[in-house]
Order: structure tokens, then sequence, then C-alpha cells
């Protein structure tokens, strides 16, 4: 344990890398025993997401569980533990000709287990969904140091309780992620992204347009003029920038391309793979404060166009209702810090999931305040 970590609101962290899952299981046992928290990190890239953490304690790496346990590509399904990288995962299912289609924030370096606990998503959530959706079976150790199974190997089980849900997006305070399986799907034979712009003004009617279009895109990101030129976008006229995705076989995005032109007859440009760079704006390291809203998709024309001001970034998944503002301060409307959104939690939802806290880890070893 001669590594340390800098892990905000606490400073200086010693980290525990363990090389199975029992070693993981022994460390938070000891770490229960001495009554010191336990905080799971793996590609680094999310630290600052989330509340402060309010006991202190030590850091246990996962990245060295990284292996592929079973790949049945006729199947359509992966096993792998927790600290592969996004991007080692697609370079396994890229060799059979599938994905995942979710969209993590620097892939190459977060892992599968940091995805899951953050929810990791962005613009292909539109057409494909969101992790909840992939996630089959799931493996997390408790705070007595063993490991808890859930779910299965194949698409269809109904086996046990649908723990996969329950850890994801939990921020690593209900155990850790040790392995996990996921449902995959082929590669689309064929992608297009264009992209076009628009006034303010024509904001609103534009992406009623979008509702209404049968081109059916799998993912829609509309940005301001200052993120478009943050990601070094090719010149494209107005206030804001749609990127529309296709992907399919080559017959159906070519007619979803002239469908798309018929529907939106501005001119558009085509803008290559750029998925990754605007899935990478979630968490720009230039920024000096990131927020994250949920409004209803009818009001995001509304609502990014009273946030967007000189020197803020803003882009939005806008049929998702989902908005990122970047910006040199805080902004009230937002009320959150770096990373994350604060929200006053209340309601049986919330006592339900707090609740589960309190049984699955009693003495609040995982993570504790970080989510809860």
């Amino acid at each position: 344990m001669n590594e340390s970590i800098d892990f905000p609101g606490l400073g200086p962290l010693p980290v525990h890398q363990p090389a199975t899952v029992d070693e993981l299981g022994a460390f938070i046992r000891e770490s229960r025993a001495a009554g010191l928290a336990v905080y799971p990190v793996g590609g680094r890239t999310m630290l600052e997401l989330g509340m402060p953490p309010s006991k202190p304690g030590r850091a246990v790496d996962l990245t060295a569980l990284k292996a592929v346990i079973d790949y049945p590509a006729r199947d359509m399904t992966m096993t792998a533990q927790a600290g592969l990288t996004i991007d080692e995962l697609r370079k396994t299912l890229a060799t059979e000709h599938q994905w995942l289609p979710i969209d993590v924030p620097l892939a190459g370096k977060a892992t599968i287990g940091g995805a899951i606990a953050t929810n990791a998503s962005g613009p292909h959530r539109l057409g494909y969904g969101t992790l909840r959706d992939y996630v089959i079976g799931l493996s997390f150790v408790s705070d007595d140091g063993v490991e808890v199974k859930g779910g299965g190997r194949v698409v269809k089980n109904v086996a046990g309780y649908d723990l996969m849900k329950l850890q994801t997006g939990a921020l690593g305070t209900l155990g850790i992620i040790s392995q996990v399986t996921f449902k995959v799907k082929p590669r689309p034979e064929q992608s297009l992204a264009l992209a076009i712009g628009c006034s303010s003004g024509e904001l609103a009617s534009m992406l009623d347009r979008f509702h209404e279009s049968k081109s059916r895109p799998v993912a829609l990101e509309l940005l301001n003029a200052a993120a478009w030129s943050e990601l070094g976008g090719p010149a494209v006229q107005g206030d804001w920038i749609f990127v529309v995705g296709f992907e399919e076989k080559a017959v159906t995005v070519d007619w979803q391309r002239a469908t798309f032109h018929k529907d939106f007859p501005t001119p558009s440009v085509e803008v290559g793979d750029i998925w990754q760079k605007i899935t990478d704006l979630q968490i720009r390291p230039a920024s000096r404060w990131i927020g994250k809203a949920g409004v209803r998709p009818s009001q995001v024309a509304e609502f990014v166009n009273r946030i967007s001001k000189t020197g803020t970034l803003v882009h939005s998944q806008p049929l998702n209702g989902i908005v990122w503002l970047h910006a040199d301060e805080p902004v009230p409307s937002f009320e959150s810090r770096r990373g994350s959104h604060r929200l006053t939690r209340s309601g049986p939802e919330w006592d339900l999931m707090t609740h589960l806290k309190k049984t699955l880890d009693p003495d609040n070893l995982f993570n504790p305040g970080r989510l809860f």
C-alpha cells in the first residue's frame, strides 16, 4: 500500500490494489474491523462526482481485476471483471463485430465498474438506452468481504434479485462491483453523423421537428457555438448546432439520410465519428464548474437559451431532457458542484434507497457521504 491518491474532500489516501477478488474481500474485512471507510476507484475519471465523503478511510484500486471471464459471441453476452477499461471491452467485442452501445467519458481510462457505479451515458442513449438495459448479471463484494451474485450469463434469466439495477448509479455505496455480464449488440453496418445549425429563435421549432421526423436518429446532441468550437468541428452557421447520428444497415442509413434532408433542408455537414469527443465534454478538465440538469424535453429550448451566455459551454441530449453547463463559477439554477448536481431528495423512493444503504452497509463502510 505504498501509493496514495488525492481524494476530493479527504486529501491523500493510501491505495490498495488487490490482484484477486479474495484479496479484495480480505481488504474490506480488515477495513471494517478497523473502522475505516473504503473508497473504490477505477480509472479515476469521475472522482469529483458526488457529495463530499463523510469519514476517513482508504482507497481500493480495482484496475488489476480486468480479466475477460467469458465471451460466447454467438450468445451475444460477455462477462468481465470490473477493472477492465471500456476501450478494452470495445476492442474485444470488435473482434466479433459486436459492441456495447453506451457512451462513457474518457473510455481509455474509465472502467466497467466505474461506468456502472456512475451510470455513465451519452448521446447514444436516445436510440439504445442506458447501462440498465444491458447489465444482465453482476457480482459485488459486500461489507463482510463476501462476493454476492445476481442475474446470470444468459439474456433470458430471472435468477435472484435485480441487483444489477440496484448497483447502477449507486456510486459504489452499496458494495464494490467485481464482475459484470452484459448483453451486447451486432455492430451497425454503417454510421453517419451530420451537423446542422440554427438560431436561438429557431431552436424550439427545430426540436419539435426532430420529435416528428421519421428519420429516427439513434443519437442527437445539441451544442452552443462555444461547445462546438471546443470540439474543433467544421464550420457550421448558427447559435446552436445539432449533431445527428444514424446507425443501421447501409440501405437503411441511406434512406434515413434522404428522409432527414427532406425534413431538414438546412445545409448540413458530415462530421465523422464525433461521439467520443462529445461524451468527453461531460468531464472537460478546463471547466472550473460543471452542472448537469434534467428537464422535460419540451422545456429544453427555453432552458438552454436562458443559460447559454458568454463564457459558458452548453451541450445537451435534448430528446432525453439532459443538459450540461460549463461555467467559471456555480450557476444558482443548477445548485451543483463540479461534475454533479445537488438535489433535495425526498419522498418514498429516496427513503427506500437510504433503507437499502443501511441494510446492505450498516457500518457505512463504502463511499460514505458520496451519495446519501
